[in-house]
């Protein structure tokens, strides 16, 4: 039979090679024939491709002829040049793909000839000229026609050849086609009957094979049983016997207790266990062993507590699974860890319980292993019972030795006791006399510590007291400093305010010296107020009220703030400065950067003070390689940067050096009236230096210039852990410092930014690959933009920022600074986040949907999705469609909100989220203009929540209307009013008010969104329009004469009307009797009513809840401005009032 099916088998499979090998000849040579077809069928599309391409350049030509001579412009015949240089080399590719073909190749001839004789025509009798007349031009193109007619003949000639050949060779592609499948599946269908016969062969006899497979493994499966229970039997007899073993030799219960627990754990292979053994005299259950238990194991049980009580119960073996991890732990160096399952075996003998063992597994209890406890339980009760008893006459022997010893002892001592009495009595009778004497000391002693006592007192109470003091001293500091900062400040208001309305010289009536002297006064004040302001940071870094804001900070960005801010000075001065940063350094460090811009500031500004004209400053910043630091913090550091400010100025004296570090303290008295200056510049430093972890040190020669060298920390998180580091990876775009003046401005594209105007439609495009930005810079031009081109992102934000455009496309993937991060900082801004972006690139578009963008497209893109993508930005224009964020409740659905707006035809559209949570989410991926928030009746939680969404960055500037349902304390009206002006109880009119409201804040929004569209160049600052403010009604409060005429002077000059009250009393009278007012600027420092009490009084009163009311203040202490806010302000600024600032506040709130 084996000979039978070996000689079936080979037969087969040679008969499967030789239908393989034939099927494999036949499909080479069909695949060899269809190949050669194919490059015959490829080379007639080639001719014909190149023939398009000649008749394509002769239209160009002919087009690019009659164009010029239509208009003159003389860029039309760049195509015609083209045309001229492409054509000739097409005619020389087109003969070589001919070459084979004698009739086609005559063909190809003939079209060189008539075009040839076409060129000689246009260059010689049909030459064009921009002031041929319409005469010559017609005879010209009827003679061009005529010879260009003939060459499209000959195309055709050449293509119907070309046709002709294609549609044979394509016939007999798809017959050599036909040919190959039927052999293949003539092949295939023989070559299967084949396998399908070898298949059902081997088949058969698999199938006794493992018939006799199956009776063999049966047998086995017979002997595998029996030898399995053997394996047992022996291994639950070996066990016995070795625990057995253990038991033997034992001097003591607990030896035995340790040896039987040990013996168990180590032949079960278990992690840990314990054993009780039950005590009769205190009837519980008590830890005698154990082996690798947590430390909070307890030592007594009674009987039925715990697991291993109620296991005391019962005779079985009992088996806990599923064990939480907090009721038992193992413990190892590495960590802690829960077991699998919990075995408990009771020991009993002739019905007492002698004790419990507790065993502990990582895994399961296997039932072998179950058998085997039990199996053992008896014997381990024999054995400790029996240690038990031997333990009990051990202990009555030794009692009764301890008694016998111990009765001798007494007799002993009892004879030892009458001696000694004898001698005491005679001892009590000196003792006496002593005692009397040590008594008398006792009470010199007791008065001594009693005038010790009152010393002590005395001395606590006197430091308490000058603790107090201190504590006074430190509070009048304060209050004088903020006392002196009102007191300069009010009159600082008056000369700032005037002396700036003096040199705009608006009136034109003043010259040219007084316009300097006006300068002069402004530049002095200015000077006082920073003398003032530097007091006040000093007074604040000493009383620890600074903070220390950790982030990372690029170094690029600190050498771009100090050139811009010092380029000026140096030029003034004319004065060489330079910054330079080493190769090889950390581009980036985590720190305070507005301390460490203030200290760096603060050591050029005197290095350009001390420096004469000629001179030289450095900003130098590398990493020190031989610096041995003083600082602790330093020493810890594992990296060190170094910002040397280096000068050739006068220098200072080696003793002087120490000096300048001292507040109002400079080298030479005399440079303080030569130089000017205050001296409390490097005193702010050091302190500043030292809250950074770094340390300041000084290099200088008299008359030689000085070189100051600031040391910090890399990371000063790593040398002072109480600061946290805010994280700046939203980082590039908060970051990044627009720089004008290194921003290369684009020339290659000519663009419309020169005449752009107020009111023009404006797109801005933003896109570094230079042929399609010219593309969309000629497709916005045709959809009526006027368009200005950016190259790269830095450069793209500054036209952003300056010309206000309508709309912006933008590319993601940009050099300098990429779109992600450009979306970012323009939304940001007030005045830049309305403006719709559409993003066209090939960036990923799910990370694109958080970015607030208006659409994507995904590149490359056609002229459709162009023209769709325009037609989205017109509409976004257009329409004005705003969207409103409902954070819905039990009063306020979709469903009821839904009526209201079609109701009242609102050009709005709804999103609603159940949660502030939700609404958070959905503000990630859409910029909303409303957010109106149902709190309920739940207040505390719903301010809460409101909260959380003003912290939050993609909602924290969206308007809230707060709409709740029941009745709130002032406490918790005053914490909404922090959040929103609006809030709307419920009843019956509430949702008509609801959407009186929206309708009303919508519409200024629309409003606000017209105004905020700007126009700007690069030749002029942006200057804010203040026309909204005339004929406003303004009233100002104040005590100060000066400060009333200033700033009715400033508003007057911008058509408003003005009212004055001198303190808040009349402040109030004044509102009850023009109730027409529209905005109150409150003083806060009054007599009589201060601006607090004011506030409090006008916001008490309900017509005046929605009073714009904006303070006033001289005090720049910290917790001002929540005062006012709580005292009813709507907003803050303190004095010397910019005026600018303030005219821009008011604005803003007039607006609403």
């Amino acid at each position: 039979m084996k000979n039978t099916l070996s000689v079936r088998l080979y037969g087969g499979l040679i008969l499967a090679v030789l239908l393989v090998l034939v099927v494999g000849f036949m499909s080479v040579y069909s695949v060899e024939q269809q190949a050669k077809e194919s490059s015959l069928v490829d080379h007639s599309q080639r001719v014909l491709m190149k023939l398009r391409d000649i008749r394509y350049n002769l239209l160009q030509m002919r087009g690019a002829r009659r164009a010029f001579a239509i208009t003159g412009n003389p860029s039309y015949m760049t195509m015609y040049t083209k045309g001229d240089a492409a054509i000739p080399p097409a005619l020389v590719a087109l003969k070589e793909l001919l070459a084979d073909n004698p009739t086609q190749m005559m063909h190809a001839q003939s079209i060189e000839d008539s075009i040839h004789n076409v060129f000689t025509y246009w260059n010689a009798d049909g030459k064009v000229t921009a002031g041929i007349t319409q005469a010559q031009l017609q005879q010209i193109v009827t003679e061009e026609e005529s010879r260009l007619n003939a060459v499209y003949s000959l195309f055709e000639k050449v293509k119907s050849n070309e046709d002709r050949l294609l549609v044979i060779r394509k016939a007999r592609t798809e017959q050599s086609v036909t040919q190959s499948k039927t052999v293949l599946i003539t092949g295939v269908s023989l070559l299967m009957m084949v396998v399908l016969l070898l298949i059902n062969t081997v088949i058969q006899a698999f199938k006794s094979r493992y018939r006799a497979g199956l009776r063999l493994q049966a047998s086995i499966d017979e002997l595998a049983k029996v030898n399995s229970l053997t394996e047992e039997k022996n291994w639950l007899l070996t066990g016995l016997s070795e625990i057995n073993t253990q038991m033997q030799d034992v001097k003591s219960t607990s030896e035995l207790a340790n040896r039987i627990i040990t013996a168990i754990i180590h032949y079960n292979q278990l992690p840990a266990g314990a054993l009780y053994l039950y005590d009769d005299d205190i009837k519980k259950l008590k830890l005698t062993a154990g082996y690798a238990l947590p430390g909070t194991k307890k030592m007594t049980l009674s009987i039925g507590e715990g697991m291993v009580g109620a296991a005391a119960q019962q005779k079985d073996v009992l088996v806990v699974k599923d064990v939480p991890k907090e009721y038992w732990h193992l413990q190892t160096a590495s960590g802690f860890g829960a077991p699998g399952e919990l075995a408990y075996m009771p020991l009993w003998l002739n019905g007492e319980l002698k004790g419990v063992v507790e065993l502990v597994s990582f895994g399961s209890f296997s039932e072998q292993e179950k058998r085997f406890l039990q199996m053992i339980s008896n014997h381990l009760s024999v054995a400790i019972h029996s240690r038990l008893a031997a333990d009990s006459v051990t202990k009555l022997l030794t009692q009764v030795q301890f008694q016998k010893e111990f009765l001798e002892q007494q007799q002993h001592n009892l004879k030892r006791a009458n001696e000694e009495l004898q001698k005491q009595a005679q001892i009590l009778q000196s003792s006496e006399e002593e005692l009397k004497v040590q008594e008398e000391e006792l009470r010199q002693i007791n008065a001594e510590l009693e005038e010790r006592n009152e010393a002590v007192e005395i001395a606590r109470q006197t430091l308490s007291q000058k603790a107090r003091e201190l504590e006074a001293a430190s509070r009048y500091k304060s209050e004088f400093l903020a006392n002196m900062s009102h007191e300069l400040r009010t009159p600082l208001n008056s000369v700032l305010i005037l002396a700036k309305l003096l040199s705009e010289n608006k009136a034109k009536n003043l010259n040219d010296k007084q316009i300097e002297y006006a300068n002069i006064i402004h530049k002095s004040g200015s000077d006082l107020l920073n003398l003032i302001n530097d007091i006040l940071d000093l007074s604040k870094i000493e009383a620890g009220k600074v903070e220390i804001h950790a982030e990372k900070v690029l170094l690029q960005h600190i050498t771009i703030n100090m050139r811009s801010m010092f380029d000026v000075v140096s030029q003034e001065k004319q004065v060489s400065f330079t910054v330079n940063v080493a190769s090889g350094i950390s581009e980036q460090i985590i720190t305070d950067q507005q301390r460490v811009e203030q200290i760096i500031k603060n050591l050029l500004s005197n290095a350009f003070k001390f420096t004469p004209k000629g001179g030289a400053v450095s900003l130098n910043i590398f990493s020190p390689s031989n610096f041995i630091p003083t600082a602790a913090t330093l020493k810890e550091a594992k990296q060190i940067i170094a910002f040397e400010v280096k000068d050739t100025g006068i220098g200072i004296p080696a003793d002087k050096q120490q000096l300048i570090f001292e507040a109002f303290q400079q080298a030479d008295g005399s440079t303080s009236r030569k130089y000017g200056g205050t001296g409390l510049g490097l005193s702010i430093s050091r302190e500043l230096i030292r809250m950074l972890g770094g340390e300041l040190r000084l290099e200088s020669k008299d008359g030689e210039g000085s070189i100051f060298t600031l040391y910090l920390p890399v990371n000063v998180s790593e040398v002072l852990p109480n600061i946290g580091v805010h994280n700046n990876d939203t980082s590039v775009a908060e970051a990044f410092v627009l720089d004008p003046s290194v921003i290369p401005l684009q020339t290659v594209i000519k663009d419309d930014r020169s005449i752009v105007k107020p009111g023009d439609k404006v797109m801005l495009i933003i896109e570094d690959d230079f042929s399609f930005a010219s593309i969309l810079n000629e497709f916005a031009r045709n959809k009526g933009y006027k368009t200005i081109v950016a190259l790269q992102g830095d450069e793209g934000l500054y036209y952003a920022k300056s010309y206000k455009p309508s709309a912006i496309i933008l590319d993601m993937q940009l050099p300098v600074l990429d779109g992600w991060n450009i979306i970012r900082l323009l939304k940001q801004e007030d005045t830049t986040k309305h403006i719709p972006v559409h993003i066209i690139s090939a960036a990923d578009e799910a990370k694109l949907a958080a970015g607030g963008a208006l659409a994507y497209l995904k590149k490359p893109v056609q002229k459709a999705d162009l023209e769709m993508a325009f037609n989205l930005i017109r509409r976004k224009l257009q329409g004005n469609i705003k969207k409103v964020l409902v954070i819905a409740g039990e009063s306020l659905t979709g469903e009821s909100l839904k009526g209201l707006f079609d109701s009242r035809h609102v050009e709005a559209v709804c999103t609603y989220a159940k949660s502030v949570k939700v609404a958070i989410e959905l503000a990630k991926d859409e910029l909303f203009d409303c957010i109106i928030a149902d709190i309920g009746n739940d207040i505390e939680k719903g301010i809460k929540s409101l909260q959380e969404l003003q912290q939050h960055p993609d909602t924290k500037v969206v308007p809230v209307i707060i709409y709740l349902d029941g009745d709130i304390s002032s406490t918790d009206e005053l914490q909404l009013k922090k959040i929103s002006n609006v809030i709307i109880r419920e009843s019956s009119q509430s949702k008509d008010r609801l959407m009186d409201e929206l309708e009303l804040f919508l519409h200024k929004v629309q409003e606000v969104d017209q105004t905020n569209l700007k126009f700007a160049n690069s030749a002029a600052p942006v200057l804010d329009d203040f026309q909204t403010l005339a004929k406003r009604r303004i009233l100002v409060v104040d005590d100060d004469m000066r400060n009333v005429f200033v700033l009715t002077t400033l508003l007057e000059e911008h058509q408003m009307q003005v009212y004055t009250a001198n303190d808040g009393k009349e402040a109030i009278d004044m509102l009850l009797q023009h109730s027409d007012i529209e905005l109150v600027l409150m003083d806060i420092m009054m007599p009589e009513m201060d601006g607090y009490e004011a506030m409090r009084r006008i916001r008490a009163m309900q017509q005046f809840n929605n009073l714009p009311m904006i303070a006033l203040t001289a005090k720049a202490m910290t917790g001002d401005r929540e005062k006012c806010i709580e005292a009813g302000a709507s907003d803050y600024i303190t004095k010397p009032v910019d005026n600018n600032k303030l005219l821009s506040l008011m604005r803003v709130w007039l607006s609403q």
